[in-house]
């Protein structure tokens, strides 16, 4: 995986490209049952010191039970920048 710039620091030309492929992701995916959230951040695996930045789909329980076959599949990556699930149900008031 490519590493970037962390998100502290100013890289305008990315950030564009990052907000273009999430909203491709939200566009495409954001209404389906499972997804719960898409936005962009660190990727678990690393830390905040890493610097490595990803498209972050987070899923509903279900999906993550779910039989492989059962589940909608997401793109690995868009725009060069990866694509990684998370756990994550969320509930906004």
């Amino acid at each position: 995986m490519q590493k970037v710039q962390p998100m502290v620091q100013g890289n305008s030309e990315f950030w564009a490209k990052a907000r273009r492929a999430q909203n491709e992701l939200v566009e495409q995916f954001l209404n389906h049952p499972d997804v719960s959230l898409i936005d962009i951040g660190y990727s678990p695996e690393g830390n905040q010191n890493s610097g490595e930045i990803v498209l972050r789909i987070h899923v509903r329980d279900r999906w993550m039970k779910a039989k492989l076959e059962e589940r909608i599949t997401f793109p690995s990556q868009i725009e060069g920048i990866p694509v990684i699930v998370i756990p994550g149900e969320y509930e906004f008031e």
